[in-house]
């Protein structure tokens, strides 16, 4: 089952990863008046007895629009933000407050003088200090840095999705109109404007060398970019013998996985929900970027996808449902290793997997990984993959 982490008192549309145990979730009413509130929020991910729970940090107001996507990378000075709010990206730099940060500090140097001076203390006190300190250091600040139009649908302007590069120079957006664009960080100055699609681009995202970009519509095709001539490379066939518009591809991901023979080179791979909407069944496939051509195809089952997710190391693969369910897969095998059924009352409107490492395995006790989902049921869970035989060749 899937481990309740947390809940929000508004619809939840997106969540991304800060760092090994901090998420930012966010969503909201909209404009509409309605009475609930559009917001961004830090959670801290903590081991509480043998369960993961989640502890709200900071709570941002971005009324009076909802977040309705979201990606973050870290800077050096804290962590960029890029939240699609209708027609608009607005980037924040989100870091720890000095005057927090400052007063914890001094708090924990008066502590340790206090106890050179008095070895014999009360263990209460100590743990009041302990929370105190551990209160103060968690306030954030969020600073708008930039915000622009992203998407000039005539009707209904609408951002549906944006992605850092891996270095953080660019982000990437698509929505309504059909166009991808791509913006110079932190200014968000236009680099590139490119008439992608015909419809509605539901998904993309940006190689992990920063020069290709894939994107995905309704108008029933995926193509994948040039970022510096906003050429088109290629386009990604489901099946050149199965009739035009039997599928459609709904979210893409794309992953890199190094392999060592008598030099280190890169492969990147490219992992997309299709649904066949003739026989309303949905797949799994992943492409290999490098030729464009498929080599691995799986059928999820008979639930519509509606979200997708890739491990920071590219091993996993996290896949939500319009009923609500969560699964992981083995990304080049797109073996089902694990899932939840009806983890949220309502269809999963983002995924982001915590990072592989032992932070992750201390907090979900001892798991093979882990996949946080948000959805407008208000709750994020957490799936976590219990560890099992080793994995197929």
């Amino acid at each position: 089952m899937a481990v309740r982490l947390c809940s929000a008192n508004y619809p939840l549309y997106a969540v991304t990863l800060l760092d090994d145990s901090h998420i930012l979730v966010a969503g909201g009413g909209g404009a509409a008046r309605t009475g609930v509130e559009n917001a961004m929020e830090i959670f801290e991910l903590q081991g509480e007895g043998k369960n993961c729970v989640a502890t709200s940090l900071h709570k941002h107001s971005t009324d009076p629009r909802a977040v309705m996507s979201l990606a973050a990378k870290a800077d050096g000075k804290g962590h960029l933000v890029a939240a699609g709010m209708d027609g608009k990206c607005q980037l924040f730099r989100i870091t720890k407050s000095k005057e927090a940060s400052d007063e914890g500090e001094q708090d924990v140097d008066k502590e340790n003088e206090a106890n050179l001076r008095k070895r014999k203390g009360s263990t209460g006190n100590k743990a009041e200090k302990s929370a105190e300190v551990t209160e103060q250091s968690s306030e954030y600040k969020v600073e708008s840095l930039a915000c622009v139009d992203t998407d000039f649908h005539k009707e209904e302007p609408f951002q549906k999705v944006v992605r850092f590069s891996r270095d953080g120079d660019i982000i990437a957006t698509g929505g309504a109109d059909g166009h991808v664009r791509v913006w110079k960080v932190p200014k968000l100055e236009k680099k590139l404007d490119i008439k992608a699609h015909l419809d509605e681009i539901d998904d993309l995202d940006i190689s992990p060398s920063g020069n290709k970009i894939v994107s995905v519509s309704r108008d029933y095709h995926a193509y994948v970019w040039k970022v510096e001539s906003g050429k088109r490379e290629a386009e990604l066939h489901w099946d050149k013998d199965v009739p035009e518009k039997s599928y459609r591809i709904k979210a893409a991901e794309k992953s890199a996985e190094v392999t060592e023979q008598s030099s280190e080179y890169k492969v990147e791979s490219l992992a997309c929900v299709d649904t066949d909407f003739h026989k309303e069944e949905p797949f799994q496939k992943v492409w290999d970027a490098m030729k464009f051509v498929p080599v691995k195809t799986q059928s999820t089952g008979t639930e519509l996808l509606s979200s997708l997710a890739v491990s920071d190391d590219g091993v996993f693969l996290g896949v939500g449902t319009n009923s609500g369910d969560t699964m992981i897969y083995v990304s080049w095998s797109l073996q089902k290793v694990h899932r939840v059924s009806e983890a949220h009352g309502i269809f999963v409107t983002g995924l982001c997997f915590l990072k592989n490492n032992a932070i992750t395995a201390e907090l979900t006790k001892g798991a093979e990984t882990a996949l946080v989902s948000v959805s407008a049921d208000h709750h994020v869970n957490l799936t976590p993959l219990r560890p099992r035989c080793k994995l197929p060749a």
